[in-house]
């Protein structure tokens, strides 16, 4: 009878170990039997991609980004000379650049004979009027290569610096703007937030090599030597990620398509996998992500005076649950990419205003013939101030340089404009 009593005992918590699992697994699969509709904003973000305006490729600036490309092969960088792999090198930082530019003036003029290929190709990117890219389904697709348009835009930049060193200040000013109107164009028409990163990256480089340029006039010419853009503040359109955010969108549906197939495949998906198919929902796991882009372009689109105190408070929110009844696995997917991990980028972007203005400050500086032991007043007395807070840009007489210093984080978010 012990043994009887003893084997319906060890039955009974088999039961339980086997059965309240399977039981509760069972509950699960009830609860996600049925997926969402799209949501309003997921509706918005596939009509921001889909409704683009057509660009013709003869205007489209991607379409000769990637001829440059192909054009430039990767053979243009190991034909350098030790001179000109020198100078380049120097000229991954703009004041590092000039000290180069110095001390060896025959650099460039080697670096622009051997490499005008690759000017012209880039030039002729610069003429483009549109920009528009046909973002992939598969989220490990290639992308364009960035690199040779980096490369070009640096001899673009530095020969408007010749040419003001010759004392041609319109033929310098006319460089300067063609290259900061381009790329704020492609910033307001990034279809992707890489290509945005890039174009403010770009913007950055001329603000930082424009003032190069400038360096070399005498004071009476500057005033004639600013680009416009560079006295355009910033609009929302360029700023904003919400267009960005639509071709990023194209990459999640991809990208969740490809999970759920993963799962669906009995011959490749392991016994987990096929276990969780039940509890990820993809419409509604999408519907998640597309709350949280929306939300953050719409933040990226706030005035500045508001964004830096929105971001903050974005960083502040405890992270969402990672476990829900209802699409589980949806809800863990998504609890890895919280909306505080884009705040960077909207920094960054939202920084570029008041890079801009510290180097209008500086230009305006040399303009009035105003050197360092005038300008800690004139930098505290100029209407040029930080778009955030009204406060004066900052002197920073060790460097010499004009400081705004801006949301991100860290040293990227210190913009210091040589005087």
């Amino acid at each position: 009878m012990g043994r009887i009593k003893g084997s319906r005992i060890f039955a009974g918590v088999l039961v339980l170990l086997v059965g309240l699992p399977a039981l509760a697994y069972a509950g699960l699969v009830v609860i996600n039997w049925n997926d969402e509709a799209p949501s309003a904003e997921a509706r918005q973000l596939a009509a921001i991609y889909r409704d683009r305006p057509a660009v013709a490729d003869a205007d489209n600036g991607l379409v000769h980004l990637q001829a440059l490309a192909e054009e430039a092969g990767a053979g243009y960088r190991a034909a350098r000379s030790a001179e000109v792999a020198a100078l380049v090198d120097a000229c991954s930082e703009a004041a590092a650049c000039a000290e180069k530019l110095d001390a060896d003036p025959e650099a460039f003029g080697q670096w622009l004979q051997t490499e005008l290929g690759l000017l012209d190709g880039y030039r002729r990117m610069l003429a483009a009027t549109g920009w528009s890219e046909e973002v992939p389904e598969d989220p490990v697709a290639r992308l364009p290569s960035y690199q040779p348009a980096m490369d070009a835009q640096k001899l673009h930049l530095l020969d408007a610096r010749r040419l003001a060193l010759a004392g041609d200040a319109v033929a310098a000013r006319d460089l300067l703007d063609r290259d900061l109107v381009f790329w704020r164009g492609v910033m307001a028409s990034s279809d992707m937030l890489l290509t945005k990163m890039v174009a403010v990256a770009a913007a950055e480089r001329n603000f930082e090599f424009g003032n190069l340029a400038l360096a070399g006039l005498p004071p009476e010419q500057i005033a004639q030597a600013v680009p416009p853009s560079w006295r355009a503040p910033l609009t929302v359109a360029e700023r904003s990620l919400f267009r960005a955010f639509g071709g990023e969108w194209r990459f999640t549906v991809g990208a969740m398509q490809q999970i759920h197939a993963g799962m669906q495949d009995e011959d490749q998906g392991r016994p987990g996998g096929r276990l969780s198919r039940p509890l990820l929902q993809e419409q509604a796991t999408l519907n998640l992500a597309a709350a949280s882009m929306v939300r953050l372009g719409r933040l990226s689109e706030l005035p500045h005076a508001e964004l830096g105190p929105a971001l903050a408070l974005l960083g502040e929110e405890p992270a969402p649950p990672a476990f829900r009844l209802y699409n589980p696995v949806g809800s863990i997917l998504q609890s890895l990419a919280p909306a505080s991990l884009y705040s960077h980028y909207i920094a960054r972007v939202s920084d570029l205003e008041g890079h801009r203005r510290a180097a209008l400050l500086v230009a305006g500086l040399r303009g009035g013939g105003i050197g360092v032991d005038e300008a800690a007043a004139a930098v505290r007395d100029s209407p040029l101030r930080n778009p955030y807070d009204g406060s004066a840009l900052e002197w920073d007489a060790a460097s010499r340089s004009v400081v705004f210093n801006g949301l991100e984080a860290g040293e990227r978010g210190r913009h210091a404009v040589l005087l």
